[in-house]
């Protein structure tokens, strides 16, 4: 078992076992690249660099809100199905209210502002630049509650595992390496599994749980993770000798 007390030590290793190609679970909560928030972040840099990821843009088109509901995204779906083109194509030939397609407009034009950073801009500065001009990182920071404020950490986790992606000399894939530090790089090296996918084939696998998790709980080996002054056991708890 791994041990962790932050969600961004869950995800550092997340990455690891994939890597590594070793089974694992996730005890008593969400794969990191399953969190909503996560999801929501990653459908934006997919649609970037595919815009016919229509996965991608039924996620992202009205989240943040913006006025093109679920009417809309059918109608969009619907004209895409008859005319045998992507949902993308038909943003603007759909026939939907003037609200609606000043917000689509709107849409439009910020992903291909997106589209034109993927192809000169490394993949940490193109998150970045998705994270806060789609409004996502405002949303979230709106948000003061402990849960709120714990789904922006989770971004800002996985900014900074672009960043360490971008940072890196070269990036595994299989046998061979890359420096390529894209956006497409990044996207085609994260393993976006389902929770299905992650459920371990064998009996013989690792299990990734927080600290608080474990309790109780008996384990052949254990690794706890981040065992470092300030950081675990929290800084909070050094305010006081009693702490």
């Amino acid at each position: 078992a791994i041990l962790y007390r932050t969600n961004s030590q869950s995800r550092v290793f997340e990455e690891y076992l994939r890597s590594y190609n070793l089974p694992y679970r996730v005890y008593g909560g969400t794969s990191f690249y399953q969190r909503k928030e996560v999801k929501d972040l990653i459908a934006y840099l997919r649609l970037a660099v595919n815009t016919k990821d229509e996965e991608a843009l039924r996620r992202s088109v009205n989240y943040p809100k913006r006025g093109v509901g679920k009417t809309t995204i059918d109608k969009i779906s619907e004209l895409a199905s008859q005319t045998n083109t992507t949902m993308w194509e038909n943003l603007t030939k759909v026939k939907v209210s003037s609200r609606a397609r000043n917000s689509i407009n709107g849409f439009i034009a910020m992903v291909s502002i997106f589209q034109t950073k993927a192809q000169t801009l490394n993949a940490y500065e193109v998150a970045t630049h998705i994270a806060k001009k789609s409004g996502l990182v405002d949303l979230l920071k709106a948000d003061t509650t402990i849960e709120g404020m714990g789904r922006l950490e989770n971004i800002n986790a996985l900014l900074d595992g672009i960043n360490e992606f971008v940072e890196d000399d070269t990036v595994e894939e299989g046998a061979q390496t890359t420096s390529d530090k894209s956006l497409a790089s990044y996207l085609q090296n994260i393993a976006l599994l389902t929770d299905a996918d992650n459920e371990a084939t064998t009996t013989d696998y690792i299990t990734l749980m927080s600290v608080h998790s474990a309790k109780g709980l008996e384990f052949p080996a254990v690794f706890v993770v981040g065992l470092e002054e300030k950081l675990f056991p929290s800084f909070m708890s050094m305010d006081t000798a009693e702490g």
